[in-house]
């Protein structure tokens, strides 16, 4: 399993860097911008809780049509004879029902990606929710992808979420915050098969050409419940 080192900036900038078993180029302190990584996000403790998990809002809804979005949208940064980059995108709704996809295909929200790590601005991403849509969700899930990797969570993920949640409230006060990891394989012809809840949190399918594989958590890592709507 890849391990993965996640750094907030001072301006609110979220890097994240997996780290194989292979060793591999880092990128230096001007490759990124020159940015800091000193937390400057407020402590896990601040904000308010998240729901109990009994609360039916805890209960992710997903359509068809949205998971074709996911799909589309971590597929889209196939470039050929080069390796897949990670990219990050959120799903927005109210209640526990997810209603739309937001890219964040824009260098103000994303600074770098590679196939190991991508940096985003936190604050940006929660700006463009905004501007997205006429009311501000009250449901955010903020995914980021795995190529070749699996739907897991390392340790420092875990550190990181609370913080990464807290600085979403600070925007969008009373938000409910999740967090997937969405994993696609290796690019192979196959058939496409439907999409399964594989367990409590987990929904698995297949495209034409890779396997795609996303699991859900709440900021405090514990599994958030999944289903598909068809």
């Amino acid at each position: 399993m890849k391990r993965i080192k996640v750094g907030i900036g001072g301006n609110g900038t979220v890097r994240i860097k997996l780290k194989k078993k292979s060793k591999a180029p880092r990128a230096d302190a001007a490759d990124m911008g020159g940015l800091p990584l000193t937390p400057s996000v407020p402590p896990a403790s601040t904000p308010s809780a998240p729901p109990a998990p009994g609360d039916g809002s805890r209960v992710i809804a997903l359509s068809l049509p949205l998971l074709n979005q996911m799909e589309i949208r971590v597929e889209s940064v196939f470039r050929p004879k080069e390796p897949d980059v990670e990219v990050v995108y959120a799903l927005t709704g109210f209640g526990g029902s997810v209603d739309h996809l937001h890219k964040f295909s824009s260098n103000e929200v994303v600074a770098h990606a590679t196939p190991e790590m991508v940096s985003y601005v936190a604050e940006r991403m929660v700006e463009h929710i905004r501007a997205e849509r006429a009311e501000m969700p009250n449901l955010i899930v903020h995914v980021h992808s795995h190529p070749l990797g699996a739907p897991a969570l390392s340790d420092v993920d875990k550190e990181t979420m609370p913080k990464v949640a807290a600085t979403i409230r600070e925007i969008a006060p009373g938000a409910t915050v999740f967090f997937g990891v969405h994993a696609v394989g290796s690019e192979e012809r196959r058939p496409r098969t439907p999409p399964e809840r594989v367990s409590e949190n987990k929904i698995r399918w297949s495209s034409i050409t890779r396997t795609h594989e996303v699991a859900f958590f709440d900021e405090g890592a514990k599994p958030v419940p999944v289903r598909v709507d068809w």
